[in-house]
């Protein structure tokens, strides 16, 4: 057994997560280089460097993770969620700011992004809490009065709940900090496991409408999250073009410029002008110089790491390990649609990194602690939890079963 946890788990997903990585740093250095040579630093952008001293230490790091037993990422779940609480508290109040935005936290010459790890966290945590949950009742008897039925009905279900107001917390502090895109994730991220493991129609719909509430909210509450949805629109107007439908505009162009092959690379035009060129429009680079074709390229790599968490999940022994690779693959999907979307201007600029291929040192350690979890999803249960589970595939018999909220 000991052979077996030391070795890769997953070694097709691991594979899959460093050719992207490799990928991302070409694509990092071609957008980069023109603003590092501007600015007299030579053709290695800061960027760059930083994401090649940080992609060796993120595998290092997900090859240790990937040594610890699943079940205890179960158990120390709530733990790692209240940590990220924690981080989010504490960057909203004595966090780096920049551009108004309160992100980051300063150790020395790093800056650590906690959101970035909320995202991991908010999937072990929902994963440990849906895992066991016992199925709500399906016939419930009329109560007596009322004070019989918030006994046994009403309260039971706040409390089953309460998971949820958790993750509303967390997602409310990462707006706090001017990142409404990140708080999107997390809560798409979330809804979407809640509907995987089981939560009713019913809690589902209503969860809708308090998100659509909550979004309206957050619009209203900044109005400029609602001038760039309603100007996105009318971002090729004389009056926006050079100016809130800026970026979208030239990464629109760029990657209409590149057409099915692209313009080949270095000869691109976006990166000399475009702001965020090897974080959120890195994929208008990829698009100019490399066409349709390197844009798929890339899509097929993020989507081929998602398949393989998802075929993964398929074969799980247990609900934690299918839950949380589910998560997972879910996390890093959305984030490569959306993307892509906001660089083709289908989307407006909401700041959502592309998995594997932009820049940044929190975000790469986070996908790849993400990859080394799931990694140890993937090993066998212990004889302890195999007992607990009742049978190896027991679960999946169960599967019509599922906890309801």
């Amino acid at each position: 057994m000991m052979n077996r946890v030391q070795r890769i788990a997953d070694p097709t997903l691991f594979v899959l997560a460093l050719v992207a990585s490799l990928v991302g740093l070409v694509a990092i250095f071609d957008a980069g280089y023109p603003r590092s040579l501007a600015g007299g630093h030579g053709p290695l952008a800061h960027e760059f460097v930083m994401q090649a001293i940080f992609l060796p230490i993120a595998m290092l790091v997900a090859y240790a993770f990937g040594r610890i037993r699943p079940e205890i990422y179960k158990k120390v779940a709530g733990g790692v969620w209240l940590i990220s609480l924690v981080s989010l508290f504490y960057v909203n109040t004595f966090g780096h700011s920049q551009n108004g935005a309160a992100r980051w936290i300063n150790f020395g010459p790093i800056a650590v992004q906690p959101s970035e790890f909320t995202k991991l966290a908010t999937i072990l945590f929902i994963a440990a809490v849906l895992a066991d949950r016992k199925a709500w009742p399906a016939e419930i008897k009329r109560r007596k009065n009322f004070m019989d039925w918030m006994d046994t009905i009403a309260v039971p279900k706040l409390t089953r709940l309460i998971p949820a107001f958790g993750i509303l917390i967390s997602v409310l502090l990462i707006e706090k900090g001017k990142d409404l895109g990140t708080a999107a994730v997390v809560a798409a991220v979330a809804y979407a496991m809640f509907a995987l493991g089981g939560v009713s129609r019913k809690t589902l719909v209503a969860g809708a409408l308090i998100a659509g509430l909550g979004v309206g909210a957050m619009l209203v509450k900044e109005p400029y999250r609602m001038e760039r949805i309603t100007n996105h629109a009318q971002r090729w107007s004389k009056a926006n073009v050079d100016d809130i439908g800026y970026q979208t505009v030239q990464s629109e162009l760029g990657m209409a410029t590149g057409g099915v092959t692209g313009v080949g690379i270095g000869n691109g035009r976006a990166k000399h002008i475009l702001p965020a060129t090897t974080t959120d429009f890195v994929s208008a680079t990829v698009g100019e110089e490399f066409g349709l074709i390197g844009v798929l390229f890339v899509l097929t790599l993020v989507g081929a790491i998602v398949w393989r968490l998802m075929f993964q999940a398929q074969q799980a022994q247990n609900r934690f390990s299918m839950l949380l690779l589910n998560g997972v693959g879910i996390w890093f999907g959305l984030q490569a649609c959306v993307n892509v979307m906001m660089a083709n201007g289908f989307l407006p600029a909401i700041g959502i990194p592309l998995p594997f291929i932009s820049s940044g040192g929190s975000s790469l350690i986070a996908l790849w602690l993400a990859i080394g979890v799931c990694q140890s999803a993937t090993l066998p249960v212990s004889d302890k939890e195999d007992n607990l589970a009742s049978s190896r595939n027991g679960w999946r018999n169960r599967r019509s079963h599922l906890s309801r909220a």
